[in-house]
């Protein structure tokens, strides 16, 4: 039986294989450029159905990542480092959690941060608070991104319906304005948690719908680069 170090080695390696084979294009990279050039960490949000693109796209980023303590998460962790990630183990499910205390003191220390807002499992393209209590306690804005391919497969038994782009297609990379929460009240936080399910909704939409025009069409929407 093969072990959880050796599946991730494998899978890390057709991964960076096959998203090497694609052509993506980056739309509002001009927002995450603003808070570099300020040397100002964010928090990267974004479905968990939208991951295949994202770890190539940004890798050696020095991103800190939250993954889950399952047995995917085993998987997931060889992946991620293999792409140059940092990564902190847990769950977003409960403010008060270890994961979110590690990632507190990461982002203290300089690093920006990625979470899968609907993630570890669902419930699919609802956001759970977690992201937005950071953003909030640590004045950190939080950045929605979406992808898209122009030919892709589902997974559409598992929960996620994991979105895979079909190798030499082209993809896309879509960044949302910022979003500032004020404080870690209740009301602020299920507000903002509300704005981060329709913006992430919004984007991913937009991917769909930018990712078939021709290129020439693409520019009259948002710049790209």
């Amino acid at each position: 039986m093969i072990g959880f170090k050796t599946l991730s080695i494998i899978a890390a390696a057709v991964g960076d294989l096959w998203s090497r084979t694609l052509r993506v294009s980056y739309v509002n990279r001009d927002i995450v450029d603003h808070f570099a050039s300020q040397k100002k960490n964010v928090i990267y949000a974004f479905w968990h159905d939208s991951i295949f693109l994202l770890p190539s796209t940004h890798r050696n980023s020095g991103i800190m990542i939250m993954v889950s303590e399952s047995k995917d998460g085993e998987i997931a962790t060889g992946i991620l480092r293999h792409f140059g990630y940092e990564l902190v183990r847990g769950s977003s499910k409960r403010r008060g959690s270890r994961a979110l205390r590690d990632l507190c003191d990461g982002m203290r220390k300089g690093k920006s941060v990625a979470i899968t807002v609907d993630g570890p499992r669902g419930p699919r393209h609802e956001a759970k608070e977690g992201a937005v209590f950071l953003a909030g306690k640590l004045q950190a804005p939080i950045i929605p991104v979406a992808t898209g391919a122009k030919r892709f497969w589902t997974l559409e038994r598992s929960w996620d319906k994991l979105v895979l782009p079909v190798p030499f297609t082209e993809g896309m990379v879509l960044y949302g304005q910022p979003i500032m929460v004020n404080g870690t009240s209740r009301e602020e936080t299920e507000s903002k948690r509300r704005e981060l399910d329709a913006a992430l909704n919004l984007l991913t939409r937009e991917a769909a719908a930018r990712v078939v025009l021709p290129r020439e069409e693409r520019s009259v929407l948002r710049k790209e680069s």
